[in-house]
């Protein structure tokens, strides 16, 4: 795909062998619906790679850090500010009646998202101090070496994956939740005349 590109969606949905006339939904209620949908898909996505994270042990450290960065980022990215998808989860009414262990282990993976994946804060888990290594002879000072000492994280701990990937699944199981009242509330609105509407403003693939 070249820079000029975009992507575009092809769809068409037949029915007994015809081509359906379908409808495309703009609006609060789609576009609110259209972003929880991609939030789902990167939550599951999250899952997958933490999933990897345990089950491959022959994993280079490189690749076990690029699964690390990329799980915390694609989880901090459902709960940030997203101009493309416009829609975000608000993690203070979203967890508000989570228990306090799931709680406290999504503000644990937004301070690694945060401090360690996106800008390079004051992490615990990337530190590195300097050592001046001086001569042990004293009566002949000199300085031997300068050494940059510490760690970066590269993988973490089965079980906190295992605590990662039950706060993962709390939020999968509620935006599932979400997308299905507002598929419900949607589907309502094209009741007898709405859909007698939608039936006037849909397009049908010979159209397109």
């Amino acid at each position: 795909m070249s820079e000029h590109q975009y992507y575009e969606v092809d769809f068409e949905a037949k029915f007994e062998g015809e081509n359906c006339p379908v409808v495309v939904l703009e609006g609060p209620i789609p576009a609110r619906l259209k972003g929880l949908s991609l939030i789902g898909e990167d939550l599951k996505q999250v899952n997958e790679i933490l999933g990897e994270l345990v089950t491959d042990e022959t994993a280079s450290v490189s690749k076990q850090k690029g699964l690390l960065f990329g799980a915390l980022a694609l989880y901090g990215k459902c709960f940030t500010q997203a101009k493309g998808r416009g829609t975000q989860l608000n993690a203070e009414s979203f967890f508000k009646k989570a228990p306090i262990e799931i709680q406290e282990r999504h503000k644990w993976m937004m301070r690694l998202r945060h401090q360690f994946v996106a800008h390079g804060g004051d992490a615990q888990e990337e530190q590195l101090k300097l050592f001046l290594v001086l001569s042990p002879n004293e009566s002949k000072k000199k300085v031997l070496n300068l050494i940059g000492h510490g760690a970066s994280a590269h993988n973490l701990e089965e079980h906190l994956i295992k605590q990662c990937r039950e706060t993962v699944d709390f939020a999968i199981q509620k935006v599932s939740k979400q997308i299905n009242e507002l598929q419900n509330k949607l589907l309502k609105l094209f009741e007898g005349e709405g859909l007698d509407w939608a039936y006037q403003n849909s397009i049908k693939r010979s159209d397109l």
